[in-house]
């Protein structure tokens, strides 16, 4: 059963990897499956290999792999006909997922609270800035950063990589590059993945084991962020009620995911 779980995880952090202003690290916080992705990943780049680490990561990276693969043509559909509806739902699936981050956090600590403050603050001055998007790009330093802002969105929760690779000019030829299977785009950009995930995964595995609460009270912050950047502001206010969806949706995705917390 858990390895049914962690395929369909890895598909949701892979479609999650598609959408501009989510990311898979975010779909990994609101399953309550993010140290566990984050210290299994770590170990399995030490070359620590064990049935405990290779049942969460083998089915979870077929998954992330074969939403990639199988959903770029359809998000290219959805945000070309629905864009309205579709940020709506993941901007209440973020906010669904916070209660699970929250629960993570002694909020009357005053490390904790500070930290999450100020982080609150200088991340919403940096999304807010976020407004420009670079004219097409297509070289492979480009597309080698790009993967590796892909990879770090995979385990930072809040960074949307499709939204910085947007920012960047290389997101539509890199979602073409995915739905026409053009090596010359996947291999750069495969290449960057596999460089940032070296570096970030050990970076973050390191920084959770000694300074958990402070990482996740700036988590939090980044989440709730990144969730509020991508919120629409529109006429229609029919659309915000996609946002309950996505909210109720986020809350039983955390329970369909639910396992032994850190004490």
């Amino acid at each position: 059963m858990n390895t049914i779980k962690n395929f369909i995880l890895g598909i949701l952090m892979g479609i999650a990897n598609l959408v501009p202003g989510v990311s898979a690290g975010t779909i990994a916080i609101i399953s309550g499956k993010y140290d566990d992705i984050l210290t299994s990943a770590s170990e399995f780049l030490s070359l620590k290999f064990s049935k405990k680490i290779l049942l969460l990561l083998v089915p979870l990276f077929l998954g992330l792999i074969i939403a990639i693969f199988s959903f770029s043509s359809l998000i290219i559909l959805l945000l070309d006909n629905y864009e309205l509806y579709l940020m709506n739902i993941f901007v209440g699936l973020i906010l669904g997922g916070l209660f699970l981050i929250f629960k993570e956090i002694d909020i009357k600590n005053t490390a904790n609270l500070i930290s999450f403050i100020l982080s609150l603050v200088i991340f919403s001055l940096i999304f807010f800035f976020m407004n420009g998007s670079a004219e097409n790009n297509v070289n492979f330093i480009n597309l080698f950063f790009g993967g590796i802002i892909g990879a770090s969105a995979m385990v930072l929760p809040g960074i949307s990589g499709s939204s910085m690779l947007l920012i960047m000019g290389v997101y539509e030829p890199i979602l073409q590059g995915v739905s026409d299977l053009d090596f010359s785009i996947l291999l750069p950009v495969a290449a960057g993945i596999v460089f940032g995930i070296i570096f970030i995964v050990k970076l973050l595995s390191y920084l959770l084991k000694n300074y958990y609460q402070i990482i996740m009270s700036i988590l939090l912050a980044l989440t709730l962020s990144g969730g509020l950047k991508i919120l629409p502001l529109t006429d229609n206010y029919f659309s915000y009620l996609f946002i309950i969806l996505g909210i109720i949706f986020g809350i039983l995705l955390e329970n369909f995911f639910k396992i032994n917390k850190r004490a």
